[in-house]
């Protein structure tokens, strides 16, 4: 009899744990300084889990070096699903290959919890250029020098042209900028040829006419922006897209990993949050954390090659 009881009170103990979370304040750091789409997108995902919970859930935005200072902020907290971080997807799978040491093991020090979303990138030109089609900008490349546009070396975005013009067998000169505006205004001005940049910046101008999209890296057409084709449509059978997970410090207890991560999916699901998501350039998704860890394991395996090969290092 007692035996029983036992073992009954051992298989409820990780549903007793999960009842009693949160019974406090939840804290997510993020490295995105606030007003930005990841920023929005985390404020109202926190509101959200706040509401679901009966408890607050803050957001911390801890910006700078490259999602450095957030994260280590993040390993350095308590295991207890109290503390989570949005990790960007180059803070763990670029930043470890391009600085000489890191203060954290991003594999051992961190334990997925969901992928959120991925955010898809545009390539945009001026409304006059010749170039109108992904095929366009495939020809012109191989008949004359093209520049390209985007952010700084190092980030997601330089990555992301690297890896898609060695898949298209193409060649343009990377222009590295400080801002998406100043990519834009490149391209309006006609000093840049073509630009790569995130939806959520690119889609005022490309309804008001001043740009055109002519290809997006979404693997199926994004509903903010439908009439965009993918690459795959325009004949390059890749998609590539960085993501946006949550995590906590290694060691939080699975029961409490699992409890998170069905709360952030069920909030994902709604349509009136997939709405929101639509507006800032994301797809949702809302993976398990085994999903996230495969996703992060190939990344890197991706990353550190192409990395090693252009020399990058940040500072």
């Amino acid at each position: 009899m007692f035996k029983h009881t036992a073992l009954a009170l051992a298989l409820l103990a990780p549903l007793a744990a999960s009842a009693t979370y949160p019974d406090k304040p939840v804290k997510i750091i993020v490295s995105n300084p606030p007003g930005g789409p990841v920023d929005v997108m985390l404020r109202v995902l926190a509101s959200k889990l706040g509401a679901a919970w009966g408890q607050p859930v803050v957001v911390e935005n801890r910006p700078g070096a490259s999602g450095i200072i957030s994260t280590s902020a993040l390993v350095k907290s308590a295991p207890d699903g109290y503390t989570l971080g949005m990790v960007v997807a180059s803070t763990v799978t670029i930043v470890p290959f391009a600085v000489d040491a890191l203060p954290f093991d991003t594999q051992k020090d961190l334990q997925p919890i969901s992928l959120v979303a991925r955010t898809p990138f545009l390539f945009i030109v001026s409304k006059d250029s010749p170039i109108k089609t992904w095929e366009d900008f495939v020809r012109e490349s191989k008949a004359r020098n093209l520049s390209v546009g985007s952010f700084s070396i190092g980030t997601a975005f330089h990555l992301v042209w690297e890896q898609t013009a060695r898949r298209a067998g193409i060649k343009a000169l990377y222009v590295p900028s400080s801002s998406s505006g100043k990519t834009q205004n490149d391209l309006i001005g006609g000093q840049l040829d073509v630009g790569l940049d995130a939806p959520s910046s690119a889609k005022g101008l490309i309804d008001s006419g001043r740009l055109r999209a002519i290809a997006i890296t979404s693997p199926e057409r994004f509903r903010g922006l439908p009439g965009t084709p993918t690459l795959k449509e325009s004949g390059l059978d890749y998609a590539p897209q960085p993501w946006i997970g949550l995590m906590a410090p290694a060691g939080v207890p699975t029961e409490r990993v699992a409890f998170i991560q069905k709360a952030v999916s069920d909030i994902l699901k709604d349509p009136a949050m997939q709405t929101q998501m639509d507006t800032l350039g994301m797809i949702p998704i809302g993976s398990s954390p085994e999903a996230l860890a495969a996703t992060i394991k190939a990344d890197r395996a991706d990353m550190a090659p192409l990395i090693k090969e252009l020399g990058i290092k940040l500072q």
